[in-house]
């Protein structure tokens, strides 16, 4: 089994708004499964929900993140 996904796009990972829209956007250096759930079920364009629903049940933690910010970008992963 899988010990962790990593994700590699064209910005450095979880933002607060779209970085190619908004500049000021910060980015999230970790956040939950449930919070990334909603967010992606609200709209975010980062990962599909259906993802982030199979890392949390099998507690596999995702790394979003470019090659040019590898390994730093965002930890989604449960918070207990």
């Amino acid at each position: 089994m899988a010990t962790m996904c990593v994700i590699y796009g064209d910005v450095d990972g979880v933002y607060t708004a779209d970085p190619h829209i908004c500049p000021e956007a910060c980015l999230i250096p970790d956040i939950s499964y449930e919070e990334m759930l909603e967010m992606a079920s609200q709209g975010a364009k980062v990962l599909h929900p259906r993802a982030v629903e199979i890392a949390w049940r099998y507690n596999i933690p995702i790394l979003v993140t470019s090659l040019s910010n590898y390994p730093k970008g965002t930890l989604i992963m449960d918070r207990r």
